[in-house]
C-alpha cells in the first residue's frame, strides 16, 4: 500500500466523512455531463463514459468550482472503472483524492467506504476497520443511508473472522432454518445478495424461490431446468439455464458459444458461472467439465482451467478475482481479474467438495458434500473454521448440496433431505 494510501486510511478526519446536503452548484451542465456519463455506463460504453467523467472533471476544475459536488460524484466513478478494470489500489488513490480534497457529500461517504474495502483487500484490518466505523457515524441519518448499512456490513465480516478470533470466539454463533414463504421440497442449489435475498432453487417442485428477509416478501418464480444461480456485481441474479444461457432476473438473456476445433457450439451443460467487475464472464460446463472465458457481449475468449482439473463450482471476491474448486485436484485455485492463474489459495483431503463460495475478505468456503461439512479458509489459505455435520443450534446437516455468503459473513446452505434452507451467523 502506498504511503499516502495508508496514511489517509489511519488518520482521516470525520469532517472528510460529515455528508451534509450541499447546495445545488450552479452549473447545471455539470450534472447533465454526468447524467450521460451514467447512462454510456448502464449500457456498457465503458470507454465513452470514462471520457464523460474525465470531461466533467477538467471542465470544472477545483481550483475555480470548489464546492462542486459532480465533480466529486465523477471521480468516485473514475475510481470504481479503475476498480472493475483490477486496479484496485489505483482506484485507492482516486478515492483518497475525493475524500482529501472534495466538498463533503454523499460521494465522499462513497469514496470513504470503498477506501474501506481497498484496505480490506490489502489485509490492514485497523485501517479498514477505523474507517467503516467512521463511515457508519457519520452517515447513519444523513442522505446516504446505504453507504452505513455496507460498512456495517463489512464490520461484520471483519469481526467475526478477525475480532472474535483475537478473543478465542468462534465465527459463528447459532443456525436456523430459513422461511422461504412457501414449502421446499428438494432445495439443491442458493444465491444470496450483498444484503442477504435468497434465491433458491427447488428441484422437487420444480420452482425457482426468491426471498428477501428485509421486506419480509418471497416470491415463486417460473422454472426452467436452471442450475447453480449467482448474485452479480451489479446487484442482479443471474440463473444459468443447462442448454439455453444465462437469465438475468430484471434482465436479459444471453446465449454463449464456445469454440469447438474451430466451430461455434452451443455449451452443453450450463452449471455455474460468473460476471467479473468488469463485464467479462467465467461459465462451469459440464460437458466436459471446463471453465470458459468470455467478453462482456458474449464472445468466446477461451478456457480458464485445463483438461486435468475437474470444476465444480466458481466464485469471485471483492477486487473480481476468480476462484475455482477442483474437485479431482481437492483445491482452490484463483484467477486474477484479468483471467490469468494466480495459483493454488487452499488444498485439502475432501471426501466430495460440491460448492464453493467467497466473501468481501477473499475468505472461501467450501461444502463438502459426503462429510456434510463446510470448511472455511483465509485468503492466504489459512483454516479459520469447520462447520458441520451438526451446526450451532444443534441443527443437523442431511444432503447439503450447496451454499452461499453474504457481505456480513452470513452463510446460507441449501439441505436437499432436510428440505430447507439453513443460515448460520
Amino acid at each position: 500500500m502506498s504511503r499516502r494510501l495508508r496514511s489517509t486510511l489511519v488518520a482521516v478526519s470525520v469532517a472528510a466523512l460529515a455528508v451534509p446536503l450541499i447546495a445545488a452548484a450552479p452549473q447545471s451542465s455539470a450534472e447533465t455531463i454526468f447524467a450521460t456519463a451514467e447512462g454510456l455506463l448502464r449500457t456498457g460504453q465503458i470507454a465513452d463514459a470514462r471520457s464523460a467523467y474525465l470531461e466533467l472533471v477538467q471542465t470544472y476544475p477545483r481550483a475555480t468550482h470548489p464546492q462542486l459536488v459532480w465533480r466529486a460524484a465523477a471521480r468516485v466513478r473514475l475510481g470504481d472503472l479503475l476498480w472493475r478494470a483490477g486496479a484496485w489500489q489505483l482506484a485507492g488513490a482516486e478515492y483518497v483524492d475525493v475524500v482529501e480534497f472534495e466538498p463533503s457529500s454523499k460521494w465522499t461517504s462513497r469514496a470513504s467506504l470503498k477506501l474501506a474495502y481497498v484496505a480490506l483487500a490489502e489485509e490492514d484490518w485497523a485501517g479498514a476497520i477505523d474507517l467503516l466505523q467512521r463511515v457508519v457515524s457519520a452517515t447513519d441519518a444523513a442522505t446516504d443511508p446505504s453507504a452505513a448499512t455496507s460498512a456495517r456490513r463489512a464490520l461484520t465480516l471483519v469481526e467475526r473472522f478477525h475480532i472474535r478470533a483475537s478473543n478465542s470466539a468462534p465465527p459463528y454463533l447459532r443456525a436456523s432454518v430459513v422461511d422461504m414463504g412457501a414449502e421446499i421440497d428438494r432445495p439443491v442449489a442458493i444465491a444470496a445478495s450483498a444484503d442477504g435475498q435468497v434465491l433458491v432453487i427447488d428441484e422437487g417442485a420444480p420452482a425457482v424461490l426468491l426471498k428477501d428477509p428485509a421486506r419480509d416478501a418471497a416470491s415463486r418464480l417460473a422454472y426452467n431446468a436452471h442450475s447453480r444461480p449467482w448474485w452479480g456485481v451489479d446487484g442482479l441474479p443471474y440463473l444459468p439455464t443447462r442448454k439455453a444461457g444465462v437469465i438475468a432476473l430484471g434482465g436479459s438473456r444471453l446465449g454463449f458459444m464456445s469454440d469447438e476445433g474451430g466451430r461455434s457450439m452451443p455449451l452443453k451443460d450450463l452449471q455455474a458461472g460468473v460476471r467479473t467487475p468488469d463485464g467479462s464472464w467465467f461459465l462451469l460446463d459440464a460437458d466436459p467439465r471446463r471453465v470458459l472465458k468470455f467478453d462482456p457481449d458474449g464472445t468466446y475468449r477461451g478456457m480458464a482451467t485445463t483438461t486435468r482439473e475437474e470444476p465444480v463450482d466458481v466464485a469471485i471476491d471483492g477486487v473480481g478475482r476468480l476462484y475455482v474448486l477442483d474437485r479431482a485436484g481437492a483445491r482452490v485455485i484463483r484467477f486474477a481479474p484479468d483471467g490469468e492463474r494466480d495459483g493454488i489459495v487452499v488444498a485439502s483431503a475432501w471426501r466430495r467438495p460440491e460448492a464453493l463460495a467467497v466473501d468481501r475478505l477473499g475468505n472461501s468456503y467450501v461444502l463438502d458434500r459426503d462429510a456434510r461439512t463446510i470448511d472455511i479458509f483465509s485468503s492466504a489459505g489459512q483454516r479459520l473454521s469447520r462447520l458441520g455435520p451438526t451446526l450451532p443450534g444443534n441443527i443437523e446437516l442431511r444432503a447439503p448440496r450447496d451454499l452461499a455468503v453474504d457481505d456480513a459473513g452470513r452463510i446460507y446452505i441449501a439441505d436437499r433431505n432436510a428440505r430447507s434452507v439453513v443460515i448460520v451467523q
